[in-house]
């Protein structure tokens, strides 16, 4: 179930701004009481994956899993951690090859993202000090800092939007994998707009697995993780 939900949920794997502003009410400082968050919890080439930012990241999903009802013990909290770590060098692996191919996000973008948000908006405007003090509450970001990791969660979702346009399905594809998934073609009309959606999240998932693996050859990843 984290799995899932970490695969479905778009800030990267990844850092939106509907993600953020879901620990605006509280960031569960626990994860400041750790201590040690001027260590590197991986590398991706020259940049450095902070165990601060893996841990305010992580106590954010842990506390939607409880509001959500579920049991989030040590055992939990360990295999969730690896998980966001690996979207997070999923996240940094999109953002370098974005800018390879010459992608941007431009500041009009993230700005207007920023100010069109009713968090930040009083009387159906924007508040520059409600955005500041919600930035500052939320985790302790400069608002130059979150429009930083915003503007990255931005750019990896455009990349991966380029990568999966390369991507379709042939009607005869699907029906060829349903064959042989289910042994006959029994119930295919009712059952193709849904089986159809799941085998391109397949296809896509192993699209994208097979380019992080290319990207793995050319440049060092390193994790430090000690759980």
């Amino acid at each position: 179930m984290i799995s899932f939900l970490i695969r479905h949920k778009k800030i990267i794997l990844i850092i939106t701004l509907a993600f953020f502003l879901g620990s605006i009410v509280s960031l569960g400082a626990d994860a400041y009481r750790r201590g040690s968050f001027g260590t590197v919890a991986a590398t991706v080439g020259s940049k450095d994956i902070t165990n601060r930012q893996l841990y305010r990241i992580t106590d954010d999903y842990a506390r939607n899993l409880r509001n959500q009802g579920t049991d989030v013990d040590e055992t939990v909290l360990s295999v969730l951690r690896q998980e966001v770590l690996a979207m997070l060098i999923s996240e940094e692996i999109l953002n370098q090859s974005a800018q390879n191919a010459g992608l941007a996000v431009a500041d009009y973008e993230v700005a207007y993202d920023i100010q069109s948000s009713p968090f930040f908006n009083q009387n159906g405007q924007f508040n520059k000090a409600a955005y500041e003090a919600a930035v500052k509450r939320a985790a302790g970001m400069t608002p130059a800092e979150f429009e930083e990791q915003f503007r990255r969660g931005k750019l990896s979702d455009r990349f991966r939007g380029v990568l999966y346009s390369h991507f379709k399905l042939t009607p005869a594809e699907i029906k060829q994998a349903y064959r042989v998934q289910h042994g006959n073609l029994k119930n295919f009309e009712a059952n193709k707009k849904d089986f159809a959606a799941q085998l391109l999240d397949t296809k896509m998932e192993t699209a994208q697995k097979a380019f992080f693996d290319q990207f793995n050859e050319n440049v060092d990843i390193k994790t430090f993780l000690q759980d």
